[in-house]
C-alpha cells in the first residue's frame, strides 16, 4: 500500500493560549530502527532481512526501561488489544511479516509469498527459527497459530480479519500454502499486525500464554506485576534479525503524562509514550533527553453509541456533534499544534483518504439547529467516557469536548477509566460515547470491526449501512489495488455523511528518549518497535 508521507511541523502555541478552554474542562492547566538493506516486498517474494550494525557491544548490553500510559491487558497476544500491548508482545513474539518505521512490509519468518491463485497464497519460511522453549519453527506452527487465532475458545477480538482463510496445508517444514474462502487480497496485510506465531506447547492447550508467554522473539518472558513491571530478558542465542542488543525490557504503566517526563529526565525512564505537547519543550531543552516524533495514521475519533444512546440513531444528531466540536482549537490550544485535523475517519496515508472531503466546521448554531429538527431542542443527558493516559491528553480533550456539546443542550459529563475497564466497556458496548483511536493500516480490519453492520466487531457500536457493508466484503476480494482504494474512498464518503463517529486529528505522535538510547525511532502505527535499539555504554 502507497503510504503518503507529511513533513510538515505542527504549530506551537504558549502556555496562555492553552488556557482558554479551562472554563470548558474543568482544570485550571495540564498536566533505530536498524532495517538495513530490507526492500520492500512484492507478492512474488523478498530476500531475507538484513540488519546494519553499528559499532556497539557484540553482546546483549543494558537495561532499557520504557514507560507507557497503559499497561497491558494481557499476556496472550491474542487477547491484547492496545498499540501499547503489541510493543510487548512484539519483543517476545514473531510475525510471518512486519513493518519497517514507514509501514512498508517487510519478511519476517515468511521470507517470500506468491499467490498461486484467487485463493491460494504460498508462504516460504525461514529456517533454524527456534521458539523460546526450543521448539523449531516450520509451517505446522502457521497452520496451528492461525487455527488459534480463529478459535472461539480464545475470545479474540480480531479473529475475524482472518475469517476468509479456510485452511493451512503444510507442504513441507518451510512451505506453507493458506487457502481462502475465494480471493483475500490483505492477507499480507492482515499478517502484518496480527497473528503472532506460537509454539506447539501454546497451541496444543499444555501451556496457557497468559501464564506463560513462549515466542521466538529476541527477548523472552520474566515477570509481570500488572499496573507495576514487565520484565524481559535477552534470549540465550543470536535472532536472525542481528538482535537481542539489551540484556534486559523494564516496560512499566505511568498514567500521568508529568510523571513520565519526570522518569526521563532523571533516567528512571530511557523511552516515554505519549509526551504531554505542553512539556514538549522541556524534553527537547534537557541536554540528555529528545523529542522523536510523527503522523500517526490511525484516526483519533468519539466513537457514538447508537446501541445504548436512541437520539444517536438520527443521523442529524450525530452531524450536530460534529458541528459543536471546536477541532481547531482543541489541536492549537490542549493539543499544542501537536495534531493534524481530519475531515473524515480516513487520512493522508490510507487508501480511504479523499482530499476533497472538508471538515465540519465549527458551527454551534447550525448544531443546535440539527437537534431541534431531530426532535432534541431541549437537548439529552450523556456521559463521555475516555481512558487515563492511553491517548495523547485524553482526559483533557474529553473535557474539553464535554463542554462544547453541554454548550448546545447536550448535557455532557466526563467519565475517566483505567484501560482495562474502558476496553471492557468497548467491547461490552455500554459506554454512551467515549474517546477512542481507530483505522489505521491494515485498513480492512479496522473497517470491518467499526462499519459492517452484519460483522458488528469490537468497535462496532450500531453503525448500519447496507452500501457500506456491501462495500467492505468486496473491497477484501479485489486484487487490484486502484479498484480497491476506489471503494474504500467511497466508504469513506459514506461514513463522512453519516458521521458515525465525531472526527478529530491524526496525532503528531511524541516519544522522549534519553540520549543514551540508539538506533532507534518510531513507527507510524505508535507502536514501540524495538529492532535495533541500543543503550550506548
Amino acid at each position: 500500500m502507497e503510504q503518503e508521507h507529511h513533513t510538515t511541523t505542527p504549530a506551537r502555541v504558549n502556555r496562555r493560549t492553552f488556557l482558554q478552554l479551562s472554563s470548558l474542562i474543568g482544570v485550571g492547566a495540564a498536566s533505530g530502527l536498524l532495517w538495513g538493506c530490507a526492500p520492500a516486498v512484492a507478492p512474488g517474494g523478498a530476500p531475507a532481512v538484513t540488519v546494519t550494525e553499528s559499532a556497539a557491544p557484540s553482546g546483549p548490553v543494558g537495561e532499557l526501561i520504557l514507560v507507557q500510559g497503559v499497561d497491558a491487558e494481557s499476556l496472550d497476544p491474542y487477547v491484547t488489544t492496545s498499540g501499547a500491548s503489541r510493543g510487548m508482545m512484539w519483543a517476545m513474539y514473531d510475525k510471518l511479516v512486519t513493518r519497517a518505521p514507514n509501514m512498508e512490509i517487510i519478511p519476517w519468518l515468511a521470507l517470500s509469498w506468491t499467490v498461486i491463485d484467487d485463493s491460494t497464497w504460498e508462504l516460504k519460511l525461514r529456517d533454524e527459527v527456534y521458539f523460546h522453549n526450543g521448539e523449531k519453527f516450520s509451517a505446522a506452527h502457521v497452520r496451528d497459530s492461525i487455527a488459534r487465532f480463529k478459535d472461539p475458545e480464545v475470545k479474540n477480538i480480531y479473529a475475524g480479519q482472518l475469517a476468509k482463510v479456510l485452511e493451512v496445508e503444510v507442504v513441507d517444514d518451510l512451505t506453507a500454502r493458506i487457502k481462502t474462502d475465494g480471493p483475500f487480497a490483505l492477507l499480507i496485510e492482515v499478517l502484518a499486525v496480527y497473528c503472532e506465531m506460537l509454539p506447539q506447547a501454546i497451541t496444543s492447550g499444555e501451556v496457557d500464554p497468559a501464564v506463560q508467554p513462549i515466542g521466538s522473539g529476541p527477548y523472552k518472558f520474566v515477570e509481570w506485576t500488572p499496573g507495576d513491571r514487565m520484565v524481559m530478558e535477552a534470549i540465550d542465542r543470536p535472532h536472525f534479525s542481528g538482535q537481542p542488543k539489551l540484556q534486559r525490557l523494564i516496560w512499566r504503566p505511568i498514567a500521568e503524562a508529568t510523571t513520565r517526563v519526570v522518569e526521563l529526565k532523571t533516567g528512571g525512564a530511557h523511552i516515554i509514550t505519549n509526551v504531554d505537547p505542553v512539556q514538549a519543550a522541556e524534553v527537547e531543552a534537557d541536554p540528555q533527553t529528545r523529542l522523536a516524533t510523527f503522523r500517526n495514521l490511525s484516526s483519533q475519533i468519539v466513537v457514538l453509541n447508537q446501541l445504548k444512546v436512541e437520539p444517536f440513531q438520527d443521523v442529524r444528531v450525530r452531524q450536530a456533534l460534529n458541528y459543536a466540536t471546536d477541532v481547531d482549537t482543541l489541536i492549537a490550544t490542549i493539543m499544542q499544534g501537536n495534531a493534524f485535523r481530519l475531515a473524515g475517519p480516513f487520512g493522508p496515508g490510507i487508501p480511504g483518504y479523499d482530499p476533497e472531503l472538508q471538515p465540519y466546521p465549527y458551527d454551534p448554531e447550525k448544531a443546535k439547529q440539527l437537534l431541534a429538527e431531530a426532535g432534541y431542542a431541549d437537548g439529552f443527558d450523556l456521559v463521555l467516557t475516555s481512558p487515563n493516559g492511553r491517548y495523547l491528553n485524553d482526559r483533557l480533550v474529553s473535557e474539553a469536548i464535554a463542554g462544547m456539546w453541554s454548550e448546545i443542550g447536550v448535557r455532557t459529563t466526563v467519565q475517566v477509566m483505567d484501560w482495562s475497564p474502558f476496553v471492557e466497556g468497548v467491547l461490552g458496548k455500554t459506554h454512551d460515547a467515549f474517546f477512542f483511536l481507530q483505522i489505521g493500516v491494515p485498513l480492512d480490519a479496522s473497517v470491518r470491526i467499526n462499519f459492517h453492520g452484519g460483522v458488528q466487531g469490537a468497535a462496532w457500536q450500531g453503525y448500519s449501512n447496507d452500501e457500506a457493508s456491501e462495500i467492505i466484503d468486496k473491497a477484501v476480494t479485489v486484487l487490484d489495488e486502484a479498484e480497491r482504494n476506489a471503494l474504500y474512498k467511497r466508504l469513506g464518503q459514506i461514513v463522512y455523511e453519516e458521521c458515525p463517529w465525531v472526527f478529530l486529528w491524526n496525532a503528531a505522535g511524541l516519544v522522549g528518549v534519553r540520549e543514551e538510547v540508539k538506533d532507534w525511532e518510531p513507527h507510524q502505527d505508535g507502536v514501540l518497535h524495538l529492532l535495533g535499539v541500543r543503550l550506548e555504554v
